[in-house]
């Protein structure tokens, strides 16, 4: 069976560096876009980031089913070879400050005058038109996640991940595809996706929303739930598990067998530390596969807390097929997470870090 294409015959031009706009064009990729991914003769920058004897894991991870090709945007003759790709695309994905694309003429207003039909995606920091930066840190600093995602000092705490610059690809991606597909789309359709605006829909929009409404805010609490409790990570005899017991009829299986009292969510959530402390005394007895089996049995969410190699090896265990899957060479590919009748779009590796060009390679050329 083959997975859904419905890109398939579409180009998109990806001049975005690091990661929220080579997500976009990862996913438009995976939906059958031809992507072509142009980096600056040196490498995107993510190239020269951690990794393995294979490159490097930020690059590839979000980088794959695209072409590259290296150029010089400020070289006259560089920047004519862009425009021969923009000529025959659909879309173009940037993730450059406002003033960056105005010194490279590559604003909306610019590319359109050249290329009335293209669809230009811009991730962007707080708008399209505002000339500030941001980086992921930055969006989950400024959005108020850092505060409801702080220890239980109180000391406001960014996620690992890069969870911001992911949903801004996804977001923008879904925009493009739908731009893309859409008959009656508007000409010159410029797409701004501001990452501020993704993190505040998507990490702290209940807490957006009782900012609205009320001017009020719960602060996080390290690795507590914030709307219910107890649910937490619990200490056990060889590791850490995490137990979701918060919601009441969670808490009533849990509650007989760690000797807890019978108290509503709300007095739960007012005294957590204590209720915590009653999960905490029965977990510490028991190893993490005893407390993640008996939770099984009573029907209360849990699960081991892994590191990456545990959770790789368990889930791949699990799910054949599911995270990564490996080059003839070796090389570790990351897999789409979403499968179609049991089948996943293909994904080729990311692309080797081209050399300059001189002309335009035969496979981007229309």
């Amino acid at each position: 069976m083959s997975t859904p294409q419905p890109l398939r015959g579409r180009r998109v031009v990806d001049l975005s560096q690091y990661i929220a706009g080579a997500v976009c064009g990862q996913v438009l990729a995976d939906y059958g876009a031809e992507v072509v991914k142009v980096e600056p003769p040196g490498g995107d920058p993510s190239r020269a980031l951690a990794g393995s004897r294979f490159g490097s894991s930020y690059f590839r991870a979000y980088n794959t089913g695209k072409t590259a090709v290296a150029l010089d945007l400020r070289a006259p003759g560089d920047r004519a070879r862009l425009d021969e790709l923009l000529a025959g695309a659909d879309a173009v994905v940037l993730n450059f400050g406002r003033r960056t694309r105005e010194r490279l003429r590559l604003d909306a207003a610019a590319l359109h005058a050249q290329h009335p039909g293209l669809v230009v995606t811009v991730v962007s920091a707080y708008g399209a038109d505002d000339p500030r930066t941001c980086f992921d840190s930055i969006a989950q600093a400024v959005s108020g996640f850092a505060v409801l995602n702080a220890d239980e000092q109180g000391r406001p705490s960014i996620a690992a991940g890069y969870p911001t610059d992911v949903f801004s690809g996804l977001h923008a991606a879904t925009a493009t595809a739908m731009a893309l597909l859409d008959p009656q789309r508007a000409p010159a359709l410029e797409i701004d996706v501001p990452m501020i605006e993704v993190a505040m829909a998507s990490l702290t929009g209940p807490a957006s929303l009782l900012a609205a409404d009320e001017a009020a805010f719960t602060a996080g609490q390290g690795n507590r739930d914030a709307a219910t409790a107890p649910s937490n990570v619990y200490e056990c005899r060889d590791g850490h598990c995490y137990v979701y017991a918060g919601l009441d009829k969670h808490w009533a299986l849990l509650r007989p067998l760690v000797n807890g009292p019978d108290a509503p969510a709300p007095q739960r959530i007012t005294d957590r530390a204590k209720f915590d402390a009653a999960v905490e005394t029965w977990t510490r007895r028991h190893t993490v596969a005893e407390v993640d089996e008996r939770m099984r049995e009573l029907g209360i969410p849990a699960g081991p807390v892994r590191d990456p190699v545990a959770a790789l090896t368990a889930t791949a265990a699990e799910r054949p097929g599911a995270v990564v899957a490996r080059e003839p060479g070796g090389e570790a590919v990351p897999q789409y997470p979403v499968s179609f009748s049991g089948h996943r779009p293909h994904r080729r590796p990311a692309p080797a870090r081209p050399q300059r060009a001189t002309v335009i390679p035969e496979e981007t050329a229309r």
